[in-house]
């Protein structure tokens, strides 16, 4: 699939599903690669989820490496740089922010998150998909139910099945929407999580979609049904 293929295929479903904001093109850059040029340097840290916000909203593109993640664990979660301890252990969600009821819980949770090896990628490309430079990895939708319905039936539309959802309500829009996608090359639902929705500014109304990049093509056949349901 060509550049201008994508982004055609990007411009169709923001209008096809009446998004408010743009889909979000997301590349992994792996470890000894060479960094595309052509991307903004972020001012100053960011989450992860800020930058597929800010993208989203603003329709900039971004090139981030580990120094420009302010969050370490969704950085972890993509690969970036080495889980700490103490949200490994589950202390951080148990002691500091008081999320599970026992240690043990909260470990639990942390063993069932997805995360690419750790170091394995320098830098993480973000754009709108309309707009992009590169081949996706992955295609991040913030939307609404309804939407995320339509999505899912033309994820469905070629092959059929079900999908199966992945989620804690921690590590949403890092390890759900994107390292986990990555892992098992199926799409994903998230709900998002506390930090999601207080830094990327996910409306109370709104949920995270994501797709592997490949699966662009089969979900513009199904949403020229559904869409127009």
């Amino acid at each position: 699939m060509s550049l201008e293929e994508i982004k055609k295929c990007g411009a169709e479903i923001r209008e096809l599903l009446e998004m408010d904001t743009y889909p979000v093109a997301v590349k992994l850059i792996k470890a000894g690669e060479e960094i595309p040029e052509g991307f903004e340097k972020p001012e100053k840290q960011m989450r992860h989820c800020e930058f597929v916000g800010e993208v989203r909203r603003t329709g900039k593109s971004y090139v981030a490496k580990l120094e420009d993640q302010l969050c370490k664990g969704g950085a972890a979660a993509l690969g970036l740089g080495q889980l700490s301890e103490k949200v490994k252990s589950g202390v951080f969600y148990y002691e500091n922010l008081g999320h599970f009821k026992t240690l043990e819980a909260a470990k639990k949770t942390v063993d069932g998150i997805s995360f690419l090896p750790a170091n394995s990628n320098s830098a993480i490309l973000y754009a709108p998909l309309e707009k992009t430079f590169f081949e996706p990895d992955v295609v991040l939708f913030v939307c609404n139910p309804k939407q995320a319905m339509v999505l899912t039936q033309s994820e469905l539309y070629t092959e059929g099945g079900r999908m199966n959802a992945a989620f804690s309500g921690k590590q949403s829009i890092c390890s759900d929407a994107v390292a986990h996608v990555v892992i098992s090359g199926e799409p994903n639902i998230t709900v998002g999580c506390s930090g999601s929705r207080k830094y990327s500014k996910v409306k109370d109304s709104e949920m995270i979609y994501g797709i592997p990049g490949k699966n662009i093509l089969n979900l513009m056949d199904g949403l020229k049904i559904f869409a127009k349901n």
